[in-house]
């Protein structure tokens, strides 16, 4: 990702520049970067294409930081996708309390009323796994910051016994 210079005088985002300067959204705080990562895990999870402008689009307003944001929509990919979207339907068929569809079935049905069929419970698996995604992620990433924060604090407490006191 650019960096915030780069960012701010894109042509593109000219008239939005304002919107980009706040400084949380390009430093990593104990509030951008926990906001960042619920954000971005919860795009990644609910939209399949442009995730990467959405991210950073929905991290201005909650003041996340941008570039974390956008990185954090990373765990969907090509790659992941077979496996979020196979999951998403199944858990959004066990939460409908509906039975998966077999391929003998599916194959005597049109597509179109296939696929009507298991997007419904497919678009609330996401919704699921989006949610609890953003939520753990954001717990995680509060915890790293405390965990963090107190090491850095008893590493300076204990260096303030170790010093000499000048007489």
């Amino acid at each position: 990702m650019k960096d915030r210079d780069a960012v701010l005088k894109s042509r593109w985002l000219k008239p939005f520049a304002h919107l980009f300067a706040h400084p949380s959204l390009w430093h990593l705080n104990r509030r951008s970067a926990p906001r960042a990562l619920g954000v971005g895990l919860f795009v990644a999870f609910v939209v399949p294409v442009g995730q990467f402008a959405l991210a950073a689009l929905l991290a201005v307003p909650l003041r996340a930081n941008v570039p974390l944001a956008a990185a954090a929509t990373l765990v969907s990919n090509p790659l992941t996708y077979p496996p979020i979207y196979i999951g998403a339907y199944k858990l959004g068929t066990f939460l409908l309390d509906r039975s998966p569809h077999d391929g003998a079935h599916d194959l005597a049905k049109s597509f179109g009323s296939t696929l009507l069929e298991v997007s419904g419970p497919t678009a609330l698996g996401l919704l699921v796994i989006a949610t609890f995604s953003a939520i753990l992620g954001f717990a995680a990433a509060s915890l790293w910051w405390r965990y963090r924060l107190l090491r850095r604090w008893r590493q300076s407490r204990r260096m303030a016994y170790r010093m000499p006191h000048p007489r």
